[in-house]
């Protein structure tokens, strides 16, 4: 069934909900669980309205760096599907996995598989190093590696980044790209993008669906990507991606 309703692409965290510690003494709305089933992601009372006017006027489709699993444990009510894994994964409706976008995967993140866990120990021994206290994985999808994750326990997000640099120093990204926005330090493959993933989106839609309104919304600069294949774009104001336009807005 074809519809005329805005297209939304939309990233989660840090857009529509976030940890606690970054809120005040604002009400909350819980929006995920943890692993345990307890609150650990949080709506205020604007991004609850945000997010319920986006559902009742338009067709949502999350597009996240969270893993399958991560997703599943969002508590909002999307219904037409996902994209997962910073672009490594597509999600239909009923939460089933894409197996023609996974395949698309599979043959350009073939070469990554060996590289991507050495290179989560390697930061990790980097930490360790540098004194630091951190942890790390591979974000895995049905057995394929897709990128390299890291954050810090208990350090401040400044320990990512001269980790980051060491790393770098020892030329172990080449033919990779970075994407750091708090205590989130990612490795990921070029072949691996949101924007990618959303093209492909936006490609399927249009051969049902025509041409309607595309919105894209996101705080990180890895999220311009994907917003830029859309009509429309918008960032929350207290998120990475706006205080990069500000800070290259001269102000007299």
């Amino acid at each position: 069934m074809s519809s005329n309703r805005p297209l939304v692409f939309v990233d989660l965290d840090d857009t529509l909900f976030q940890t606690a510690r970054k809120m005040g003494d604002e009400p909350r709305f819980a929006a995920t669980l943890d692993v345990d089933g307890q609150p650990n992601g949080f709506m205020s009372a604007t991004q609850k309205s945000f997010v319920e006017w986006l559902l009742a006027t338009s067709d949502v489709v999350p597009v996240t760096a969270r893993s399958i699993e991560a997703y599943q444990r969002v508590q909002l009510p999307f219904a037409h599907g996902a994209v997962c894994a910073h672009g490594g994964v597509i999600l239909n409706p009923d939460g089933s996995l894409d197996l023609d976008w996974h395949a698309r995967m599979c043959d350009q993140l073939a070469l990554e598989q060996t590289r991507l866990h050495q290179l989560s120990e390697q930061t990790l021994a980097i930490g360790a190093e540098l004194g630091f206290s951190l942890r790390g994985w591979v974000v895995e999808e049905q057995g394929l590696a897709n990128y390299v994750v890291t954050k810090h326990n208990n350090e401040t997000d400044e320990a990512l980044l001269t980790v980051l640099a060491e790393v770098k120093a020892r030329g172990l990204l080449d033919g990779l790209y970075v994407h750091g926005n708090g205590n989130n330090l990612a490795f990921l493959p070029v072949a691996l993008q949101k924007r990618e993933a959303v093209r492909e989106w936006i490609r399927r839609d249009q051969a049902i669906n025509g041409k309607r309104p595309l919105l894209g919304f996101g705080d990180s600069v890895s999220d311009l990507g994907f917003m830029a294949e859309c009509d429309w774009w918008g960032t929350p104001k207290r998120g990475q991606l706006a205080s990069h336009v500000l800070a290259s807005v001269s102000h007299e």
